[in-house]
């Protein structure tokens, strides 16, 4: 049989126990950091497959957007190959909500805008719109079309 004896200071015992405790936090506050991020991740709705109207409703719907049934405006546009100026400052929007046309440079995409209806404190002339290539939504915004208007991402501001 053995017996270990040794003689702890109190003061090295109390250092030694809260630097366990802070490193227990530290390992805490990192993994809710993990669950909470995958968990916002999870939230958005998913971009992929949006193939009919009927599925860019239901997307805008997903972020809390009522719009009318039918797009406003539809078209082709091209992502400029060279983002200077505006575009860039809506590109770093569109990366503010995890989208990035960065790699769209140069392709055309279709650009689909629809009036919402039950923004906030406003009854009319705000629109959502999406840029889809491929059936996979790459970005968008709310955006009031007034002269004294906003922009935002898809979230409600």
């Amino acid at each position: 049989m053995f017996i270990f004896t040794a003689k702890i200071n109190k003061h090295k015992l109390a250092a030694i126990v809260i630097a366990a405790g802070a490193l227990l936090c530290a390992v805490i506050v990192m993994l809710s950091g993990r669950s909470a991020q995958s968990v916002s991740a999870n939230l958005r709705p998913s971009d992929k497959n949006v193939v009919t109207n009927e599925d860019r409703v239901a997307f805008l719907s997903e972020y809390g957007w009522i719009v009318d049934e039918q797009p406003v405006e539809f078209e082709e546009v091209l992502i400029p190959e060279q983002f200077e100026g505006v575009f860039e400052d809506y590109n770093g929007m569109q990366k503010s909500q995890g989208y990035d046309f960065t790699k769209y440079k140069g392709r055309r995409v279709m650009r689909y805008s629809y009036n919402i209806t039950n923004y906030p404190n406003i009854k009319e002339n705000v629109r959502a719109t999406l840029f889809i290539y491929k059936n996979t939504v790459i970005g968008g915004d709310v955006a009031s079309v007034n002269l004294d208007g906003f922009m935002h991402g898809f979230q409600k501001a």
